[in-house]
């Protein structure tokens, strides 16, 4: 299989980001819209990318026709949208 590239059309807030790295012990999982689908996704980590409305995500998708997939994201909270590069398994 060839990795993906998603785009994001609607996602979470930044608190709801936040908190899913904080307790990965929780399973937290985060929902995003595509254009094609909704995708749930677990979080290992988030950076900031400089003006605190945009992060790198980092981590794995957990629902969807890329389930098990890791992925590295990136995201804007201010106009809620992004794309999530997922990584066929090797």
């Amino acid at each position: 299989m060839q990795d993906v590239e998603l785009r994001i059309v609607d996602g979470p807030d930044k608190p709801d980001l936040q908190w899913a790295v904080a307790y990965p012990d929780r399973h937290l999982h985060i929902h995003f819209d595509t254009q094609t689908d909704a995708v749930a996704a677990h979080l290992d980590r988030m950076d900031e990318l400089g003006d605190g409305t945009q992060f790198r995500l980092y981590g794995h998708l957990v629902s969807g026709e890329y389930k098990g997939w890791r992925f590295v994201g990136v995201y804007d909270f201010g106009a809620r949208s992004g794309v999530i590069r997922a990584e066929a398994p090797r």
